[in-house]
């Protein structure tokens, strides 16, 4: 069996704090485990719009935070005698996927492919989905085949009242996301080494539920607790931490409310995945000037909510075993709790001629023309937003209005 760790973090658009994180970062694994043989992390609000949308080295700070995080995590875990390296990263507009893997588990993975699609405005990726699959050879398998293992890292629509939005956008992301192993020029990627020959990767371009592979579909998936806003004095109802678990206060009461839960039911969204029982508090939106785990401040303009989950599809070809589904500690840069989930994964491989292929949308035929547009929004933009948002933006904005203005200077003087 193999051992997987994942974990969902709204990051608020500020930098990770390793020293906050890190000490918890691995409580949802059961007591006395190891560390995981692989971590997949989905981001959300990974950074400011500027730097998210264009991507590349803006990115490289936010992501060097959760690096930092996930290895003083491990060495904290270990007491300094495992480690994780990366693996790989991509994002997509503001939502991203990064994977770890012990050194004796990155050897085994033999290809990567990576798949994306924006919701927001223009289908651009201030909301969105990321995703890898990746393909793990098998111990004691004498075939090429190999076990496959999706991760979509997806951030949807905000707000109470946008059920039917979120639902809407559970159905394009499935309609476009498309797994491709070359994907350069759409992808920001962060890649230490070329790590992988891309020889053994399938050829053919799949969608989510295509390949037979276990998927695990995780992020700021924004269902919530009711379907309108807060009123003036709704806050009065909110959660407490002193609150006996027979009271209409303590945050159980809550969960009869969950729109994802209800939407699930009714077949609407996430077709077909599943999800642990919820035992943890709800994970936005906290007050991060004064909420600790100690004390719960909620924003009152929100009704507390389980925006943050973690979801999974077992393949019918090998074992897949939930173990522990929990939310982590209050983070001081973030309105939203972490939330980590560890699973066991058998290791089979996928046959070739799997038949698990339902899904319930098709394909956009035009999903690529789709995706290159919303990248061309992106890069204006995160252009515009750069130059009127970043003080390193004005000041080209100044000194490009500077050099106008003494050409124009010169000009007319040279004319007089």
């Amino acid at each position: 069996m193999s051992e997987l760790y994942l974990l969902t973090f709204n990051c608020a658009r500020a930098l990770a704090d390793p020293q906050s994180l890190a000490p918890t970062f691995f409580d949802a694994l059961p007591k006395d485990a190891p560390v995981p043989d692989l971590v997949a992390i989905s981001l959300q609000e990974v950074a400011p719009i500027a730097y998210s949308f264009l991507g590349g080295s803006y990115l490289k700070p936010y992501f060097d935070r959760i690096t930092t995080t996930v290895q003083l995590a491990a060495d904290l875990h270990s007491h300094g005698s495992q480690r994780l390296e990366h693996v790989a990263t991509r994002s997509l507009g503001m939502t991203a996927l990064v994977i770890f893997a012990k050194p004796s588990f990155t050897q085994r993975i033999r290809w990567i492919q990576s798949a994306g699609a924006g919701v927001g405005f223009s289908n651009m990726g201030n909301k969105g989905a990321v995703a890898m699959r990746i393909g793990v050879a098998c111990p004691r398998s004498v075939s090429e085949e190999t076990l496959n293992l999706s991760f979509v890292a997806a951030h949807l629509a905000p707000a109470e009242k946008n059920v039917e939005a979120r639902n809407k956008d559970w159905e394009n992301l499935v309609r476009n996301m498309v797994f491709r192993t070359h994907d350069d020029s759409i992808y920001s990627s962060s890649e230490e080494q070329p790590l992988l020959s891309s020889s053994r990767a399938p050829s053919e371009e799949t969608g989510l539920f295509a390949a037979g592979s276990h998927v695990f579909f995780f992020g700021d998936l924004n269902y919530r607790t009711n379907d309108r806003s807060p009123g003036e004095r709704d806050h009065e109802s909110f959660p407490s931490m002193a609150a006996a678990e027979s009271t209409p206060k303590h945050f159980s009461q809550l969960l009869s409310r969950d729109q994802l839960t209800r939407e699930r039911e009714a077949n609407r969204t996430l077709h077909g995945l599943e999800e642990l029982p919820i035992t943890f508090p709800p994970t936005y939106k906290y007050s991060t000037s004064r909420s600790s785990d100690d004390e719960w401040q909620w924003a009152k303009h929100r009704y507390p909510s389980w925006c943050d989950r973690i979801l999974y599809r077992p393949s019918p070809a090998s074992k897949l075993e939930p173990q522990i589904y929990t939310a982590l500690s209050v983070q001081p840069t973030s309105d939203h709790r972490p939330v980590a989930l560890s699973v066991r994964v058998e290791d089979t491989p996928t046959p070739v001629q799997s038949s698990h292929s339902e899904t319930p949308f098709s394909l956009n035929p035009a999903w690529k023309a789709r995706q290159e547009a919303a990248r061309r929004w992106e890069v204006m933009v995160g252009g515009a937003s750069y130059l009127a948002l970043t003080k390193k933006g004005n000041a080209m904005v100044v000194a490009f209005i500077g050099v106008l203005l003494s050409s124009w200077l010169l000009l007319a003087w040279v004319l007089r």
